[in-house]
């Protein structure tokens, strides 16, 4: 039989496995949604976009906003606003990424992983 001692210890082994794996897969997004930033042939967003928190990549992009304090948005709205900018603002430049079949909903959610982990509020 085991005891109250074991259970815990399995308990707390078991959460610091998960933790450090979700950790581990989220650090894999967020590379993959900086390479998505910065491919000519996937999102180009540096083309438009400067980026606030990631000193190497080269902030030339002035067509569209700075990108800072993204993890204060919620992450539906950049996934819209990714997927199809032209439902909210008709008159945008910005091309739609998803419904233009440029990237893949993977590709937006790694892309949102790495904005909102690099342009974090300070």
């Amino acid at each position: 039989m085991i005891n109250a001692k074991k259970l815990l210890a399995i308990a707390i082994i078991s959460t610091i496995s998960a933790t450090v794996a979700t950790a581990a897969s989220n650090e894999a997004l967020i590379k993959e949604g900086r390479k998505v930033f910065v491919t000519k042939k996937l999102g180009n967003c540096l083309a438009c976009h400067t980026v606030q928190g990631d000193p190497n990549i080269p902030q030339a992009g002035d067509i569209g906003p700075k990108l800072s304090n993204l993890d204060t948005y919620p992450k539906d709205y950049l996934f819209n606003k990714i997927w199809d900018p032209n439902k909210t603002n008709p008159n945008t430049v910005m091309p739609a990424m998803g419904r233009g079949h440029r990237i893949t909903k993977q590709q937006i959610d790694a892309l949102i992983a790495y904005l909102q982990a690099t342009t974090k509020t300070k």
